[in-house]
C-alpha cells in the first residue's frame, strides 16, 4: 500500500499547446501597433493603435482564460484550491521582470518620471500612473501587468466554493456589473470631469475582459467533467465543430478589420468573446494550427511576457538609427530595418531575459504548481 501510495502523483499535466502561438500573436500585434505609433507621432494612426487594442484584449481574454481553467482543474484534482501557493506563483511569475523594469526605467533609462509614478508602480497600480499620463513611454506596456495583478487580488478567491455553478453565477453576475458600470459611465461621462477621468481608468482597469475569459473557460471545463446542467450546452458544443469556428474565425477577422479603421464602443468585449470562444476549440486535444503550432510561433509565445514588457527598448534603438544614419529618401529601407530590426532584437532582448533571469523565478514556480504545463516536472513527482 505504501508503494502504491508513493506512486500518485502530487502534479497533473496540462498544457494547450495552441495558446502559446495566441501569446505570439497578441504580443506581436502590440509591437507592430507600437512601431508604426513611435515612427510616426505627427501622423493620424488611429488604426494602429487599434491594432494594439486588439492584443492586449486577446491577452486579457487569455488570462482569464487559462487562469481559470487551472484553478478549477486544481479544484477538481485536489479538492481544493491553494491560494498561497496561487499567489506565490503569480509572484514568482510575474514581479521579477516587472520590478526590474521599473528599477531600470525609473532609476537607470530613461531615468525619469514622477514619485507618484514609481510609488503607484511599486505598488501595483501602473494602470492608474497610465490614466494619469505619468509613465514614461519606454516601459508604459506596465500597466497592464497591474491590472492583471489586481484582478489576481479577488479572483482566486471566487473558486473556493464548493459548486462550480454557483462559480458560473458569481463570474456572471461580476461581469454583469462591470458591463453596466461601464455603460453608464460611459453614456454620462461628458457630463463631469470626473466621470470623464472614471471612464478613462475603467477601460483601462479590463476585469471585464478577463471575466469573459474566466466565464469561456468555465464553460469548457464543465464539458469535460459534467459539475452541472448548462441549458445552452447544445449551443455551447457547436464550438468543437469545425466549420462552425471556421464561420466563427471569419466573423471575428471581418470585426478586427472593423475595429482597426474604426474604433467601437465596448468593442472590446466582443472580441474578448471572440478570442475566449475561439479558444475552445483550439484547447481540443487533436485541434492542432500549423500557423500556431509551429516552432517559431510557440517559442515567441514561451517568451512573450519579455516580448511585451520589453520591445519599446529595442524600437527605441531602431528609431534612433534610422532618423540618424539612414538617408531621410530612403524611406523604404527606413521601414524595412525599423520593423525587422525591432522585431529581431525583440526577440533576442526576450529571449535573453526568458532564459537568463526568468526562468530562474520559473524554476522555484514549479515548487507550487500543482497542475503543471511541464509534463516531465508531474511525472518526477
Amino acid at each position: 500500500m505504501s508503494g502504491e501510495a508513493a506512486s500518485v502523483p502530487k502534479k497533473a499535466y496540462l498544457y494547450f499547446s495552441n495558446l502559446d502561438g495566441i501569446r505570439a500573436i497578441a504580443a506581436l500585434m502590440v509591437v507592430l501597433s507600437h512601431i508604426q505609433l513611435q515612427g510616426n507621432q505627427h501622423q493620424d494612426v488611429t488604426e494602429f493603435k487599434n491594432f494594439g487594442k486588439i492584443g492586449v484584449t486577446i491577452f486579457f481574454t487569455l488570462s482569464g482564460f487559462l487562469i481559470s481553467y487551472l484553478l478549477l482543474e486544481e479544484k477538481k484534482r485536489f479538492q481544493k484550491v491553494s491560494l498561497k501557493h496561487f499567489y506565490i506563483r503569480r509572484i514568482l511569475r510575474i514581479w521579477p521582470l516587472y520590478f526590474l523594469l521599473i528599477a531600470v526605467g525609473f532609476f537607470l533609462y530613461p531615468a525619469k518620471g514622477s514619485m507618484h509614478a514609481l510609488w503607484l508602480s511599486v505598488f501595483l497600480m501602473p494602470n492608474v500612473a497610465f490614466c494619469m499620463k505619468l509613465l514614461p513611454d519606454m516601459f508604459d506596456p506596465i500597466w497592464s501587468i497591474g491590472v492583471e495583478e489586481q484582478f489576481y487580488i479577488f479572483h482566486p478567491h471566487i473558486f473556493r466554493q464548493k459548486k462550480v455553478q454557483n462559480i458560473l453565477y458569481t463570474l456572471t453576475g461580476i461581469l454583469i456589473v462591470l458591463v453596466t458600470l461601464n455603460l453608464i459611465v460611459r453614456y454620462y461621462q461628458y457630463q463631469s470631469h470626473f466621470l470623464l477621468n472614471l471612464d478613462q481608468f475603467l477601460y483601462f482597469t479590463r476585469f471585464d475582459d478577463m471575466m469573459i475569459g474566466a466565464i469561456v473557460a468555465l464553460l469548457y471545463f464543465n464539458t469535460k467533467n459534467n459539475c452541472f446542467t448548462f441549458r445552452f450546452q447544445a449551443a455551447f458544443n457547436l464550438l468543437f465543430n469545425r466549420y462552425f469556428q471556421m464561420a466563427l474565425s471569419g466573423a471575428f477577422i471581418a470585426f478586427i478589420c472593423l475595429f482597426v479603421y474604426k474604433e467601437i464602443a465596448q468593442g472590446d468585449l466582443v472580441i474578448s468573446a471572440f478570442s475566449a470562444l475561439i479558444m475552445v476549440y483550439l484547447c481540443e486535444p487533436g485541434n492542432t494550427n500549423a500557423f500556431l503550432g509551429n516552432k517559431v510561433v510557440t517559442y515567441c509565445g514561451k517568451i512573450s511576457y519579455g516580448i511585451y514588457l520589453l520591445h519599446k527598448y529595442p524600437l527605441m534603438l531602431m528609431l534612433y538609427i534610422v532618423r540618424n544614419y539612414i538617408h531621410p529618401a530612403s524611406t523604404f529601407w527606413q521601414v524595412v530595418i525599423v520593423y525587422l530590426g525591432t522585431i529581431i532584437l525583440v526577440i533576442i532582448l526576450a529571449s535573453i531575459s526568458y532564459f537568463g533571469f526568468e526562468r530562474y523565478f520559473l524554476r522555484i514556480k514549479g515548487r507550487f504548481q500543482k497542475v503543471t504545463q511541464t509534463k516531465q516536472a508531474a511525472i518526477s513527482e
